[in-house]
């Protein structure tokens, strides 16, 4: 219900604040740092995913919404947690300055992972980096915190570049997996590698069974990584995936396939000869 407290005091402070000065934007309240994340969070989710959730005071509502792009839940934790430190120490500038910058840089994760989902402008992208602290700013209360925590310092640019680069680009650090079978395996076998590198380990292992499956390679075979090898090279060589993973038996094989083509030449030349 509308009224009571939404989550704590700085979500319910800072919303009510947001509501109450929406058609003043020029009010002073409507520009401090604490509205300006709630601004920002209804830019990057939509009003409705912020305002329903407070008017309803349905805190798993606002978390859901703040999780539809990829947030994870110790990520939102922390989110909630540093706005609420903030609000709680505004007159520590100690404890503020971290914070600033830290809470803008959560914004900005945030807004890339919508960008990585949705398509974000051009224009959107001006519209989320005007509720950045820069040095910039026109709006007076902006710029005063701005001069106040990050003096001269363009960190918080520079962070939004990258992170709009690496969506932008595909881009991303993940961290190595010993269970992760070469690229070309999970290629050939017609999965795309780079997706299978941000699975989860147990989830990489079961696409392994489905590759060695692939390659007609048995899971309890002692040597199915030599075995695996040798597959992909004769994959690539004679693009067929009847293969044992054995060079050896291959050429078996392929020699037995040779030995009957000349046998049915050799039968059909008597007859024709005779």
């Amino acid at each position: 219900m509308e009224g009571s407290q939404f989550i704590n005091e700085a979500f319910q402070s800072s919303i009510q604040n947001y509501l109450t000065y929406k058609n003043n934007p020029k009010h002073k309240e409507f520009n401090t740092f604490l509205v300006m994340v709630i601004r920002s969070l209804c830019m990057i989710y939509g009003e409705l995913d912020i305002l329903n959730p407070y008017r309803t005071n349905n805190e798993k509502g606002f978390d859901e919404n703040l999780k539809k792009f990829g947030l994870t839940d110790e990520e939102l934790q922390e989110f909630k947690q540093n706005f609420l430190t903030f609000y709680q120490n505004q007159n520590n500038d100690e404890i503020c300055a971290d914070l600033f910058l830290q809470i803008q840089e959560e914004l900005v994760d945030m807004f890339a992972l919508r960008k990585k989902h949705v398509t974000v402008t051009s224009e959107e992208v001006e519209i989320f980096k005007s509720f950045l602290y820069t040095k910039n700013d026109f709006q007076p209360e902006k710029f005063a915190l701005y001069s106040k925590y990050t003096p001269n310092d363009d960190t918080i640019l520079k962070y939004l570049s990258s992170k709009l680069y690496e969506v932008e680009h595909h881009f991303t650090f993940t961290d190595y997996k010993d269970v992760l079978l070469k690229s070309d395996a999970y290629q050939l076998a017609g999965f795309n590698a780079v997706e299978v590198m941000n699975m989860k380990e147990e989830d990489i292992v079961n696409i392994n069974n489905k590759v060695y499956h692939f390659f007609r390679i048995k899971e309890n075979d002692t040597q199915k990584e030599s075995r695996l090898e040798n597959a992909i090279n004769y994959y690539k060589k004679y693009g067929n995936t009847i293969t044992s993973g054995s060079g050896f038996v291959d050429l078996l094989l392929i020699l037995s396939v040779i030995a009957t083509t000349l046998m049915l030449v050799f039968i059909f030349g008597i007859r024709f000869m005779g």
